[in-house]
């Protein structure tokens, strides 16, 4: 048995091309990527055509390709799905920081110890004392999503606190506090 040459193996995978669309539409869902996937599986296969043995396998051994292209995509979007996620986190949580500088007051620093002490150590870290989330995390054994999670909660019961504490005050200008509270606890 002779090795089959490229154009003789692009040959008979182009005679194939609308089985092996197929297959990957089967896949991945939708033709878009099945074209792109089958683009890429076909560049492979020519780049591999002489480790092609027997011409009458060809097909077999380019669904063989295929599977392998499909496996890849699916790890990119696996990788890009990560990515998104954690920007999606790093947004929330630039978010929150923009929001705690807008409520902190006075009032602040005597409602932190009525909190639960892990929310109140985040704030006190994170917020008063501008240490990364991250870095904060790891020095209370946590995850740096979980602290984020929780600081976010803190923030969140600090806030319904301070409405608690403060009234109408905390609603808007919360750094120009001026409940009778804040002023007679100075």
């Amino acid at each position: 048995m002779s090795r089959p040459s490229s154009p003789d193996v692009a040959s008979a995978l182009l005679a194939h091309h609308s089985a092996f669309k197929a297959f990957l539409v089967s896949r991945v869902g939708n033709a878009a990527d099945a074209d792109d996937l089958l683009q890429n599986g076909l560049i492979k296969a020519l780049q591999r055509a002489d480790e092609l043995k027997d011409g009458e396998k060809s097909v077999a051994w380019f669904y063989q390709i295929l599977r392998n292209v499909i496996i890849d995509h699916a790890r990119s979007r696996n990788a890009t799905r990560r990515r998104e996620d954690a920007w999606t986190a790093d947004a929330i949580t630039l978010a929150d920081d923009a929001d705690a500088e807008r409520v902190l007051c006075g009032c602040f620093a005597h409602l932190l110890p009525s909190l639960k002490p892990t929310h109140a150590e985040l704030l006190r870290r994170v917020d008063l004392e501008g240490r990364p989330v991250s870095a904060t995390a790891i020095a209370l054994g946590m995850t740096a999503n979980n602290a984020s999670v929780t600081l976010h909660r803190a923030r969140a019961e600090l806030r319904k606190k301070l409405q608690e504490f403060c009234g109408a005050c905390a609603d808007g200008a919360c750094l120009d506090c001026n409940c009778d509270r804040s002023s007679a606890e100075k």
